[in-house]
Formats: structure tokens, C-alpha cells, sequence
């Protein structure tokens, strides 16, 4: 795509004043002095750096969890909130709530919670997702919250680096005090081709984005806008800028 409107993708700003392409390593907007903020400990006498955090949104199928798991390849640890989710839904407390909830039928017979059941009942009944929410949601938080804080080092060194992996951080009370959020910008038809590779239709696509946030309202609140309509090799040379960029020199 070599029109104008594809250019200006990466000529300025996208969304907000504060939103920046990867064309111009413009200086992003910080959170209240986060890089040199010290958490102290109550156990020992330490001062320690809180870890650079950086939040991944993106519409479905723009490729964000490729694209999250590309800049944490650079050298970051990635939080995916789907598969932590995943992980909480066979705890016992979670399956209690979902049998609680939802009854036998999206139970497997081995005992473990059938997923596919689960998407199928929720994505039906706009209550039923907020009884699964209530559930899940506040355990994601929780270990997303324990891992941020774990990786914390001393005063002194390099800050590491935390990539958070969420669809919906905004209905788990995740979507502010993060040093970078990074919005993934796909062009609408090749999401569409994307949702149809994987067996989804376009009325599956309209629906389940429905009950998210609306892309323009992500895109908006973005420090930085990355284009992935291209391969895998052009998101990690785009993931490559965004690092040096504007993760570096933070660290």
C-alpha cells in the first residue's frame, strides 16, 4: 500500500498530540518521574527501581500478542494476560466460581473447565461475560501486580523491562501507570483476512470487538503507534526502532 494515507501512517503523530510514529524518534510523554521512582522496602534496607512497563493493545487479529512478544524478546519479561487467565480458570477457587456460575455444562468430563463452552456461553450473554469477568479479572490484576513488583531491582542498575499483554486492561483496572503503551495499528480488511485465517467470520470479528473498548479511544490514549499490516520480519525491525527509540532511553 503506497498511497498517502498509508505514508502519513508514519509521518506524525497518530491519534493524540502525544502519540508518535516510529519515523520520528520524538521524546514520548513520561508518567510522573517514573524512571527514577524508588519503591522501599519494609523488610530490608533497600531502595529499588521499579521495572519499565509497557502495555500492548491492539485490535483482534492486529498481531498484538506477536508484536508484545517481540519487544520482550529484545529483553523484557511478558505478562499475557490471556494465558494467566487461562492458567486461573483451572484454580480451585475459579473453577468453584465458574461451576457457581455457569453449572456443569461448561465442564469437561475429566473435571477441567471447557474453555470453548465457556467462550461459547459468554460471547452469547452479555451477563454471563460479566459473571466470568468478576472471577477472573481481579486474579489477572493480581499476579500482573506481583510480577511488576517482582521485578524490581536495586537502586543503581538498569531498570528491567515488563511487557503486559492485554486485551481488555481497561475492564481489569489495568490501563493506567504505565511507562509506554503501545497501540498495534492494522489496516481493518487485513484484520478481517486475519479473523477468516483463523476460522472466524466477519460477524464473530463485529461482535467480539464490540465488547471492547473502541479502537480510536486505544489508539488515542497511545504513547506510540505501531503499523504491523506488513510480515513478521517487518514488526520486529518496527519493534527494533520502538526499542532503541523509546525503551532505552529510559532504562
Amino acid at each position: 500500500m503506497a498511497d498517502n494515507s498509508t505514508r502519513n501512517r508514519w509521518a506524525g503523530s497518530r491519534g493524540s498530540s502525544s502519540s508518535h510514529s516510529l519515523a520520528t524518534p520524538s521524546p514520548v510523554r513520561l508518567t510522573a518521574s517514573t524512571r527514577e521512582r524508588t519503591i522501599t522496602s519494609s523488610n530490608q534496607d533497600v531502595s529499588l527501581r521499579r521495572p519499565l512497563t509497557i502495555l500492548v493493545q491492539g485490535g483482534i487479529a492486529s498481531g498484538k500478542s506477536t508484536v508484545a512478544r517481540l519487544i520482550a524478546e529484545r529483553g523484557g519479561t511478558l505478562l499475557d494476560c490471556d494465558r494467566i487467565a487461562h492458567e486461573e480458570l483451572e484454580s480451585g477457587e475459579a473453577r468453584a466460581g465458574v461451576r457457581a456460575a455457569f453449572g456443569e455444562r461448561v465442564f469437561a468430563a475429566d473435571g477441567a473447565v471447557d474453555r470453548r463452552a465457556v467462550a461459547e456461553v459468554v460471547f452469547e450473554d452479555p451477563q454471563a461475560l460479566t459473571h466470568l469477568e468478576a472471577i477472573l479479572h481481579p486474579r489477572v490484576a493480581a499476579r500482573v501486580r506481583q510480577a511488576v513488583a517482582a521485578a524490581a531491582v536495586p537502586a543503581g542498575e538498569r531498570r528491567a523491562v515488563v511487557v503486559v499483554d492485554a486485551a481488555v486492561a481497561d475492564k481489569m483496572k489495568m490501563i493506567d501507570g504505565y511507562d509506554l503503551v503501545v497501540f498495534v495499528d492494522v489496516d481493518p480488511e487485513i484484520r478481517r483476512r486475519r479473523a477468516l485465517q483463523r476460522g472466524w467470520s466477519a460477524g464473530e470479528l463485529a461482535r467480539r470487538e464490540a465488547q471492547q473498548t473502541p479502537l480510536s479511544a486505544k489508539r488515542s490514549e497511545a504513547d506510540v503507534v505501531i503499523a504491523n499490516d506488513g510480515d513478521l520480519e517487518e514488526a520486529r525491525d518496527h519493534v527494533q526502532r520502538f526499542w532503541s527509540d523509546h525503551v532505552e532511553p529510559q532504562r
